[in-house]
């Protein structure tokens, strides 16, 4: 397994994911690391149908996921991670995931009550994991596709 791009977007599965980041990045496989999707097999139907063709999903509760990164137990090839929120990706790094550095596109979770860029709002818990993230050497990349330029959000976590 080669983990070709951990990215957290509150929307998981969509165009910009499928169309733009799993072509950009070569993806095999799509891990997507959500408790609710887990647990909503309607949402994860959804999910499915929207992956290209050729390239294989994973559904994985938090706990779940957290426990195949510390077995090693993940799909094989390039597999592009995704979480809705940082709080998700906190327990996956505590696991063994060691990446240097994560792909932010539109995190907004309700409560939200801090703008760190247009894209990404966070909740007090999430300003915490984002700060976690950071203070482990993680670079935390804003950028919504592919060929656009991407803006660390490190310094703004950092300050806060």
């Amino acid at each position: 397994m080669q983990l070709a791009l951990i990215r957290v977007d509150h929307r998981l599965v969509h165009g910009q994911v499928t169309m733009g980041w799993t072509r950009s990045v070569r993806a095999d496989a799509l891990v997507v690391v959500s408790d609710r999707a887990a647990d909503d097999p309607f949402e994860a139907s959804l999910m499915r149908m929207a992956v290209p063709h050729g390239v294989a999903i994973e559904i994985w509760g938090v706990t779940e996921a957290a426990d195949r990164v510390r077995a090693a137990n993940l799909p094989a090839g390039r597999v592009l991670l995704l979480v809705a929120t940082p709080v998700d990706l906190l327990p996956l790094f505590a696991a063994g995931l060691s990446n240097t550095e994560v792909n932010i596109g539109g995190v907004r979770s309700p409560g939200a009550s801090v703008k760190l860029t247009k894209e990404v709002h966070a909740t007090p818990e999430e300003i915490d994991a984002w700060k976690a993230l950071a203070e482990k050497g993680v670079e935390l990349s804003v950028q919504w596709l592919p060929d656009q330029k991407r803006r660390s959000l490190n310094a703004d976590v950092v300050r806060r």
